[in-house]
């Protein structure tokens, strides 16, 4: 992505410099070096959809409910976390049902627990939440149980997190609900190496 931002940019300065030759027969040097020096600049700072500074929490779905991640899966998050720039993280029991909302007695649970994970990563000082499933929970056209509508998430029309796999994740932004992306894998007889793997592959192609 931020290959893709300096060649646009390049590419920018130089017709820029081509359509403004008669311009540029009147410009000083300083003020030629200027502008140069401000489109570097604005290349340099270029926002991209997932900061190298970005805390990301792990989150695994099971029945739609956030269940801590069985020793197997939680390993292969642990390969994820060194084999990226990213701090990467497994949300822990603790820091999720401490911030959910009391039930009465014989009251009625909460239905959204896509959004209740999202909004518990926040809490903890994450930037980005990675939800997971396997199986009934990575269906296709739900996730978690959930449609669309229901998870309390927002995806893009060209962003494909509603396809069908056996196992599936979703890179939420834990402030907005927005889904920048989804990984998806078929290869879940063992553990979810696969899906990890797609999910760094994600990461990389979004920072």
């Amino acid at each position: 992505m931020t290959r893709l931002l300096k060649t646009a940019a390049i590419t920018a300065l130089i017709t820029g410099f081509a359509n403004s030759a008669h311009a540029f027969e009147t410009a000083t040097p300083i003020a030629l070096f200027e502008t140069a020096t401000h489109m570097a600049e604005q290349v340099k700072t270029a926002p991209t959809l997932l900061p190298t500074d970005a805390k990301i929490a792990v989150a695994r779905l099971d029945g739609g409910r956030f269940i801590p991640a069985p020793h197997n899966e939680e390993f292969d998050w642990e390969l994820l976390d060194r084999r990226t720039d990213m701090d990467i993280e497994l949300m822990q029991a603790g820091a999720y049902f401490k911030y959910l909302p009391e039930i009465a007695f014989q009251g009625v649970d909460t239905d959204n627990k896509i959004d209740e994970i999202r909004i518990a990563a926040a809490a903890e000082g994450k930037t980005h939440v990675i939800i997971y499933g396997v199986g009934p929970d990575a269906y296709w056209a739900s996730f978690g149980g959930k449609a669309l509508r229901e998870t309390g998430l927002t995806v893009k029309a060209d962003c494909e997190s509603w396809g069908n796999a056996k196992a599936k994740a979703l890179l939420v932004n834990t402030h907005t609900g927005e889904v920048l992306g989804a990984a998806m894998a078929d290869n879940i007889e063992f553990n979810i190496g696969e899906l990890a793997d797609n999910v760094g592959a994600l990461i990389s192609d979004l920072s």
